[in-house]
């Protein structure tokens, strides 16, 4: 009788295997794309679980440039011409353009700004800058003029632009229409005497370049707008 048990055992454990063998087969003639709908659905959730470890202590961009300026304040953060600039150089002098963004242009956490600027340090200084006031930036082609790049400001659908003093002539063209929509132009200058863009290089000098408090960014996390790029195109 027990030698009966064990056939049965044997044959149950040989069709078990056999079946188990069989099952991927019949699963993949049925539907050939399991594996890769089974490997997309172990990856999102291992996703899913990776960006709630992040929500939950958000790091940003401005964190990691905040602490390599702790870590290595004195080592060179960025060369330009023949002039090159520190990590601890870079924090103060980006603190002093967020005092004079939240003075004068009274920005707040959740504010866009467009940045028409070129490849420069201050280019550099007003995006961690805007960082350190929760705001976003857009980053406008410097290349393009007249309606493309009335489109393309009004696309990021930002209250300030700021732009250098060798863009002047490209905003003056469309200072019109941004007066009449009343967006705060600031421009990298110390002077400017044309009506509906105001100077910006004086009012930095002016600011202290101690940290600011981290309150002003308090609601940022991962699901925040990212900084945006608008390339545009040359309308004829």
């Amino acid at each position: 009788m027990s030698d009966i048990f064990l056939l049965i055992k044997e044959m149950l454990a040989y069709i078990l295997c056999t079946a188990l063998a069989v099952l991927p087969l019949l699963i993949y003639f049925r539907n050939p794309y399991f594996l890769k709908d089974l490997h997309c659905t172990f990856l999102s959730i291992y996703v899913g679980i990776r960006l709630s470890r992040i929500e939950k202590k958000f790091y940003s961009i401005l964190d990691r440039f905040l602490d390599k300026v702790a870590e290595h304040p004195h080592k060179k953060f960025i060369v330009y011409e023949e002039s090159s600039y520190t990590y601890s150089q870079a924090d103060r002098e980006s603190n002093k353009v967020a005092r004079a963004l939240l003075t004068h242009a009274h920005l707040k956490e959740g504010d866009t700004v467009a940045l028409f600027l070129g490849n420069e340090p201050w280019f550099v200084w007003i995006w961690l800058a805007l960082s350190k006031l929760g705001c976003t930036a857009s980053f406008l082609n410097v290349n393009i003029r007249s309606k493309s790049l009335l489109h393309c400001f009004s696309c990021c659908e930002a209250k300030v632009l700021i732009t250098g003093a060798d863009l002047q002539g490209a905003i003056e063209e469309v200072l019109p229409t941004l007066k009449q929509q009343g967006i705060r132009v600031f421009i990298l200058r110390e002077h400017c005497h044309v009506d509906g863009i105001e100077s910006l290089s004086d009012k930095i000098q002016m600011e202290s370049d101690e940290p600011l408090s981290r309150q002003l960014r308090a609601s940022i996390n991962i699901k925040s707008p990212p900084d945006s790029l608008y390339i545009g195109i040359r309308y004829r």
